[in-house]
């Protein structure tokens, strides 16, 4: 799953790029971690773009801050965004993360025991679809967009290079249809998402060595792995 990704760009320049309005005045790292604050592209009540400040972490409803729940819901499954608490957020708030990189964990292949980043051979922007939802305080003071990105079954390079999952992309120019303010039934979104789905060109690289402890959980990492590779035989080319 992806917890950590980067943005190698300025939020000016995102901006500019997609002709979108910068709403939020954040203070953007490079790397983004679960909870902080991260760029996504929106469209307003106007259907104009807009660049948000969005938290990566998923608040669902009842949660009393927006740092519930302790565990950050930062990646949605595709296959099961029909489930709470994907599913009112995947109907109707959509949104697309922009990146340049994305971390994971690689448990065989030849990157076998090391975190890589996989990024475009030229480093450009990698456009992640999302879903998003806007925690409240009690009092009506103060509000939070929070957000979680889409995540799929993993395309050959990833796949071959250790994991089994990735975030799911899509192209610049069919943006617009992802981020359309219109209520869809589940089945409709899960068709559009999959229309929208592109498996970019990736390269790799090495970000770290993992800890010696890595090998204890790599027998169940290839299991999921086998399992999820079992149930594709029936999926589209994007894997979903």
């Amino acid at each position: 799953m992806c917890n950590r990704y980067l943005i190698k760009a300025k939020l000016e320049n995102i901006a500019a790029r997609f002709n979108a309005r910068l709403i939020d005045d954040f203070e953007l790292g490079v790397e983004c971690l679960p909870r902080s604050s991260v760029p996504g592209l929106l469209f307003d009540k106007q259907s104009k773009r807009v660049l948000a400040g969005l938290q990566f972490a998923f608040c669902p409803p009842g949660c009393e801050s927006p740092g519930d729940p302790k565990r950050a819901l930062n990646n949605a499954r595709v296959e099961s965004i029909h489930k709470w608490p994907w599913k009112d957020a995947f109907r109707t708030s959509r949104c697309v993360v922009p990146m340049t990189d994305f971390r994971e964990p690689c448990y065989w292949g030849e990157t076998a025991g090391s975190e890589v980043y996989f990024h475009r051979p030229d480093h450009d922007l990698l456009l992640a679809a999302g879903i998003y939802r806007t925690w409240r305080s009690p009092d009506g003071e103060s509000s939070v967009v929070t957000m979680s990105l889409l995540m799929r079954p993993a395309g050959d390079y990833v796949m071959s290079h250790g994991h089994h999952r990735q975030p799911v992309f899509v192209d610049e120019q069919e943006v617009d249809q992802w981020l359309e303010r219109r209520t869809l039934e589940t089945q409709a979104g899960v068709d559009l998402l999959r229309s929208l789905a592109i498996d970019p060109e990736l390269e790799h690289t090495h970000a770290r060595d993992m800890a010696p402890s890595w090998t204890k959980r790599q027998s169940a990492r290839m299991r999921e792995r086998d399992e999820q590779l079992a149930a594709l035989e029936t999926a589209s080319a994007v894997g979903f």
